[in-house]
């Protein structure tokens, strides 16, 4: 029953992202060609308050996938991701952010945060994160 329930879920929310036209940031999809034979899927910026709430983090990313049908699953997913997400960056200290280390913990964080809410491995979901904006205030 729960997994009717989550295919029914996951279907809403791609029809209701279809409809909105807000599914990812950039104009190609959400998907690009990567080196590697994945794809990248593009996530729009998030602007979240950081612990403590006197300072803010504005990011965007891409992140790479294992194949072009783990960036449709994000595409589909994406209320979710980005919920996880945010919940993820709002804990975070912006010390612990600013040192090249910081960052390279922050994108093990994400590959675990995001093929958690895709239920995959590393090795078939998001393989590696790239920061293409990166501001804390």
């Amino acid at each position: 029953m729960k997994k009717i329930h989550n295919i029914v879920f996951s279907t809403l929310l791609c029809l209701m992202m279809a409809c909105s036209g807000h599914a990812l940031a950039n104009s190609g999809g959400g998907k690009e060609a990567s080196a590697g034979g994945g794809s990248t899927a593009k996530l729009e910026a998030f602007t979240v308050n950081l612990s403590g709430f006197d300072r803010y983090l504005q990011i965007s990313i891409a992140l790479q996938t294992a194949s072009a049908e783990v960036g449709e699953k994000i595409k589909t997913l994406m209320p979710i991701v980005r919920h996880k997400m945010i919940l993820m960056l709002g804990n975070k200290d912006a010390a612990d952010l600013q040192s090249a280390e910081g960052k390279h913990h922050l994108i093990d964080e994400i590959k675990d945060v995001v093929n958690g809410a895709l239920e995959l491995k590393e090795r078939d979901g998001v393989t590696d994160v790239f920061f293409e904006n990166f501001v804390i205030q």
